[in-house]
């Protein structure tokens, strides 16, 4: 009997063993495998799709994609370019053509990786399936070229990344701005907060000085109060959201910045976007910590730059006052378009910024189809129209800021209002064109509508002359782009983070019998600040800032295109702006 009890022990010891019953390999944790019913760790070379280490864990001829790289518990596979896919199908993930596991529903892939039907029906990481005709490209600064627009600029290229990783990088002496890049290879589209879906923007978690000083950081809580408004002029730098899969991030962009330059040594940032900082926030769901991201710093040395290329893309499909079809044809000499060019050129002149060319391009019969009268202002997430007719701009690389002339854009408010003009991100990505955030669009509706005689070469007349109303829209989607924020929004509370922007505060410059429901914005009887209200004064208040370009509303009669000295610094460090 004795013998026997060391073998009565040890099966009790195995029937009390926890092994998770399956019944696929979606019922266990994405390291381990679906072996007899029960989820094992299984040490046999893996297949195409099945979880590694290691490429010593996959079969002959794979080798593995790790969780490093955005594959949760690791992914045997292929190079399609130099191997035989025969027991998965080739597909594009990332920037990379692979051998990925095929399937028929979700229920077949593992934990983290679901069915992608725009993907071959492969098992793929699930920041990596978009939906059908959703591109995210990534691509190369025009400053790697050997002969860059800014000479002595330099692209640090840090390739793919997961969230959480820390990249150092080398600033030297006279370095006048420096712009983050984070290129999606695989991320999540979106996360849900407190039951509300928002775009995944990208953004890094923390910015280190040399000195050890923190220069961002995304968790801080941001306490400068003006007048019952915001006021970041005193933080280092700034984010403004809304940079989803795609994100630059340039400083400087505040007062404080401007002043203080940019410190030579090494720095720090850490990659992040919101569904990595999902995974600690009370409330939200869609979270993930192996996004993934090309990663790239632009170092643009000082001076700043006086000369501005600009490019506009035709993707209204409309007729000139003379009867023809709008092209990059007759575009340089039509008279409405050369006024619209007249006027932009002049307002980006009182940032004392030239711009010293100007070229047209037309797109396809098809893309104007889908661009030019279905873009909406209120989807604005990367697969939706708006960020993939950016994509368009991949066509013509260099080092311009991309403006596209649609016929109308579509806009639904409770609070109604008509939208005439909206920027990819603030600031946009430039140097990168191409991604889905490489422009801003326009909308063209009044460049052949105006009467020419209320057009002059003298001054813009917004309110009367459709080209210089389009020009105007034209600059400040510009502004946009280079970096410039709203000096003031519709709210009254929210205003840019430079100390010599007039603000506008709802709490003195809202109509008095409002003012009382100032603090319920957004809510729905937060009164707004108008552009007149700004500029004219309420009640004997010093209301101001209605006439900047930066303004948050357009008004014939107060918009007149002012520009700061501060918001002309700005736009002259943006690698944008060349020599």
């Amino acid at each position: 009997m004795k013998r026997l009890t060391p073998l009565f022990v040890s099966a009790v010891l195995a029937g009390c063993h926890s092994v998770t019953p399956c019944t696929t390999v979606r019922d266990c944790p994405n390291t381990q495998r679906c072996v007899n019913h029960g989820c094992a760790d299984d040490s046999s070379p893996g297949k195409v799709g099945e979880s590694c280490a290691s490429s010593s864990n996959c079969a002959a001829g794979l080798s593995c994609n790790t969780a490093e790289v955005g594959y949760p518990g690791g992914y045997c596979t292929a190079d399609c370019t130099s191997a035989t896919c025969a027991t998965g199908a080739c597909t594009q993930i990332g920037t990379t053509a692979l051998c990925a596991a095929q399937c028929v529903d979700d229920s077949t892939c593992r934990q983290g990786y679901g069915c992608c039907a725009t993907l071959n029906n492969v098992c793929a990481p699930l920041g990596a399936c978009t939906p059908a005709a959703c591109s995210r490209p990534i691509v190369a600064s025009e400053l790697v070229d050997s002969e860059p627009s800014i000479p002595g600029a330099t692209v640090v290229a840090r390739g793919i990344h997961k969230v959480n990783d820390v990249i150092d990088f080398d600033v030297p002496p006279n370095t006048g701005s420096v712009t983050i890049m984070h290129q999606a290879e695989i991320a999540n589209l979106t996360v849900t907060v407190r039951g509300q879906v928002i775009d995944n923007s990208a953004v890094p978690l923390r910015i280190q000085m040399p000195d050890g000083g923190i220069a961002y950081d995304d968790n801080a809580e941001i306490t400068g109060k003006a007048d019952g408004g915001s006021d970041y002029s005193g933080n280092y730098s700034f984010f403004g959201g809304d940079t989803p899969s795609t994100a630059a991030f340039t400083f400087p962009n505040t007062s404080a910045s401007l002043a203080g330059g940019v410190p030579p040594g090494t720095w720090h940032f850490v990659v992040n976007d919101y569904a990595n900082e999902c995974l600690t926030t009370a409330g939200c769901t869609g979270g993930s910590a192996t996004n993934t991201y090309d990663v790239s710093v632009v170092l643009r040395p000082l001076p700043g730059g006086t000369n501005l290329d600009v490019a506009f893309y035709i993707v209204a499909d409309m007729n000139t006052l003379g009867g023809a079809p709008f092209t990059a044809a007759n575009a340089k000499t039509d008279p409405s378009v050369k006024q619209m060019v007249r006027t932009f050129t002049g307002i980006m002149g009182n940032a004392g910024i030239t711009v010293r060319s100007v070229t047209f391009f037309d797109v396809s019969a098809a893309d104007r189809a889908r661009f030019g009268t279905n873009i909406s202002a209120n989807d604005t997430g990367p697969c939706d129209d708006l960020d993939q007719m950016f994509v368009l701009s991949g066509a013509h690389p260099g080092n311009t800021v991309n403006i596209f002339l649609a016929q109308s854009l579509r806009f639904s408010s409770q609070s109604g209002g008509t939208i005439v003009g909206i920027d990819g991100t603030i600031p946009g990505p430039t140097t990168f064109n191409g991604t889905i955030h490489s422009g801003a669009v326009v909308s063209a509706a009044d460049l052949f509508t105006a009467s020419q005689q209320n057009c002059s070469v003298g001054s813009a007349n917004i309110g009367g002359c459709g080209p210089d109303r389009v020009g105007y829209i034209a600059a400040h989607e510009s502004g946009h782009y280079l970096g410039l924020f709203h000096t003031t929004e519709a709210n009254g509370s929210d205003f840019d983070p430079l100390a010599d922007t007039p603000k506008c505060s709802c709490l003195s410059c809202a109509l008095p019998s409002l003012r009382g429901n100032c603090a319920d914005s957004p809510g729905p009887n937060a009164p707004f600040v108008a552009a007149d209200q700004c500029a004219q004064g309420v009640a004997g208040q010093p209301c101001q800032g209605g006439d900047n370009l930066m303004f948050w509303q357009l008004e014939a009669g107060v918009s007149q295109g002012r520009i700061t000295a501060e918001q002309a610094q700005v736009m002259k460090l943006n690698p944008a702006l060349q020599p």
